[in-house]
């Protein structure tokens, strides 16, 4: 194993998480709980979510992206960072295609993103810098 493997993972973890965080953050805030609603009628056809909901969503995804960060329990955080974020990409397809009237070039963040998340999670047991385990 090089031995600046578990410095370049760790700095995959950090960035995922960045890119992650504003998303959470999101969920807690007046209009974030609105735009939650709206993000999961137009991506996911969930019609109605409530606030609660919205606020369930953030605590499920603050507690997730805390393990994440800390490198706790890697096989289970890890892969649900990257299923969950990989359900949101698919979700959003019809804004990924460059042809489609609704795309958005912004949307294609996710693609390298889950990437990285994929290549993270299959590297997960060399992530040892700052880790819990």
């Amino acid at each position: 194993m090089p031995k600046n493997l578990p410095f370049s993972l760790f700095i995959m973890r950090i960035t995922i998480a960045l890119f992650l965080a504003p998303w959470v953050f999101d969920k807690f805030t007046a209009e974030g709980v609105e735009h939650t609603a709206k993000i999961f009628e137009r991506f996911y056809k969930i019609k109605g979510l409530s606030e609660t909901s919205s606020y369930a969503v953030g605590a499920f995804w603050a507690l997730l992206l805390l393990a994440f960060v800390l490198g706790f329990k890697k096989r289970i955080s890890y892969g649900l960072v990257m299923l969950c974020h990989g359900i949101g990409t698919v979700a959003t397809w019809q804004v990924l295609l460059p042809w489609s009237d609704q795309h958005n070039m912004l949307f294609l963040a996710a693609i390298p993103v889950l990437g990285s998340m994929i290549a993270l999670y299959r590297l997960r047991d060399h992530d040892t810098m700052f880790s819990i385990g």
